[in-house]
């Protein structure tokens, strides 16, 4: 009797773990075109091209802009405050970024915000969608080497 109440308390302990394992997962987000969820900025440069800093009291005010060779704006991100290198990686997750077009070259822009305006830290680019998919991964990874500047773009299907 006490072995088959005990059978019955594991059985009755594995079904419930069973159920609320199936209670919480999550469904896999489907998208009816390629969509960016997450543009990283990996890597800042410490100056500008003459060699100043960004911001005269404090780090840079880091954004970003994506952008087609037409200067069409896809998406601005929010500004991130006082950024040093020691902070990255910053992460912007666009919400419903999809791009429609997949083969359209794309390029990101970022920025540094100040009061009179922005100042560009530099320019990653041209990538488009399909670039990415063909290369079957859904991170990739870009880098403008003059002025020490990476960004990752990670690409949903």
């Amino acid at each position: 009797m006490i072995k088959n109440i005990l059978l019955l308390q594991i059985l009755t302990g594995l079904l419930l773990l069973f159920i609320g394992c199936e209670l919480f997962e999550k469904d896999e987000e489907t998208f009816d075109y390629p969509t960016i969820t997450k543009i990283k900025i990996n890597k800042i440069p410490d100056t500008d091209d003459n060699g100043y800093a960004w911001d005269e009291f404090s780090p840079p005010d880091v954004y970003c802009v994506l952008t087609d060779s037409q200067d069409n704006i896809y998406y601005t991100s929010g500004i991130q405050q006082d950024v040093s290198n020691s902070e990255l990686p910053i992460v912007f997750k666009p919400e419903k970024l999809e791009i429609k077009d997949s083969e359209r070259e794309l390029f990101i822009q970022v920025y540094d915000e100040d009061l009179t305006g922005e100042d560009l830290m530099g320019t990653v680019g041209p990538f488009s969608a399909q670039m990415i998919m063909d290369d079957s991964s859904n991170v990739h990874t870009m880098e403008n080497y003059t002025w020490t500047l990476e960004v990752s773009v990670t690409l949903k299907w």
